[in-house]
């Protein structure tokens, strides 16, 4: 269903309406005239729009219109500035709450389900203002010339604004989860783990609880990198933290530590546990994670893992300590001749 279809009574019999409307060039309106004339050829002023919107080929929006959409938000926003036109206090129906605010809002979410960037949408503004004072321009002989052109643009610029704002609200949480996230792997990143750590801390101490970190570091990652290039290295990260996932729990939280490192923070879990744990996730990624011995060839060899690990409380009852002595078993893990875990044993350390 097009605009045509939904609205025809407008254009039944009319011709090229953008002539007919013309008045004599000394014929004086004051503003309430115009708003009122304005709001009787709204539909001339959307079919002008769609057709210019139609015929910009440069920015590929002719299949992207979705006119049926259109009808209920354009038509709106267009009798709201007629409003502002007539009575400059209507300029509140723009504002938070106001029911042009509202088509405004629905406008740009109307725009996102159809995937248009920001950018996009401000230029179909643009272009229907444009509209607006092409056919004011042609139709109307004012006596407040300058303050027509004030009651239009201060709501247009409401307009752009409300809208503005929508799509960064919309995109706040997703962007915040972004700067969160590694890109290669998808999972936490440092400054993200500082965080979670700092507030699984809290939540084991309030409860009484047990959690454990484990520090993992890829065997002989840079030596990969140095033989193979550093894509064949990204594409070795993805392929172990893809069975890294897969194999720990889903309460438990993967980070992408640093180059060739990931840290897990494991709730609710035991030295016991998570060694057992820890191990199940070194067999995985030996069995399953694969890549290539020489460039250009089919053999592949397993992949290994050396894993660190410290508790909270059996080891320490601090965020610092905790990263420090899983890391410290690391060491010992990749100094033992790697593929292995090691659980470190304070005990042994005093």
């Amino acid at each position: 269903m097009g605009i045509r279809e939904t609205s025809s009574a407008p254009f039944e019999g009319e011709g090229n309406r953008l002539q007919s409307l013309k008045w004599n060039a000394d014929q004086l309106m004051p503003l309430g005239e115009v708003a009122a004339q304005f709001r009787d050829h709204i539909w001339v002023i959307v079919e002008s729009w769609m057709e210019r919107m139609e015929s910009a080929d440069e920015n590929n929006l002719k299949e992207r219109i979705t006119e049926t959409l259109l009808i209920d938000n354009i038509p709106s926003l267009l009798r709201g500035i007629s409003k502002v036109i007539e009575s400059p206090e209507r300029i509140e129906d723009f504002e938070p709450g106001g029911v042009i605010f509202e088509s405004a809002v629905k406008l740009g979410a109307n725009r996102q389900q159809q995937d248009y960037e920001p950018g996009e949408l401000l230029r179909e503004l643009e272009l229907l203002r444009e509209i607006i004072w092409q056919f004011c321009g042609e139709n109307f002989a004012i006596t407040e010339f300058y303050e027509l052109e004030r009651r239009i643009n201060r709501p247009f610029d409401k307009l752009v604004s409300t809208i503005t704002e929508h799509y960064i609200n919309s995109f706040e949480s997703e962007l915040k989860q972004l700067a969160r996230r590694d890109r290669l792997t998808g999972f936490f990143n440092y400054e993200s783990f500082k965080e979670i750590l700092h507030e699984e801390l809290k939540r084991s101490k309030r409860y009484r609880r047990s959690f454990s970190i484990l520090l993992v570091d890829i065997d002989g990652l840079n030596d990969y990198n140095n033989a193979f290039g550093r894509g064949a290295g990204d594409a070795l990260l993805g392929e172990v933290s893809l069975v890294m996932a897969q194999t720990i729990r889903d309460v438990d939280q993967p980070v992408r530590y640093s180059g060739d490192e990931f840290a897990i923070i494991m709730p609710e879990s035991t030295k016991r546990q998570a060694q057992k744990a820890a191990e199940r996730l070194r067999r995985a990624i030996k069995l399953e994670a694969k890549h290539q011995v020489e460039k250009g060839t089919q053999s592949r060899s397993p992949v290994t893992i050396s894993i660190g690990l410290a508790s909270y409380p059996r080891d320490a009852e601090t965020a610092h300590e905790l990263v420090s002595l899983a890391d410290e078993a690391l060491y010992e893990a990749k100094q033992g001749g790697r593929d292995m875990v090691v659980a470190i044993d304070v005990k042994k350390r005093r």
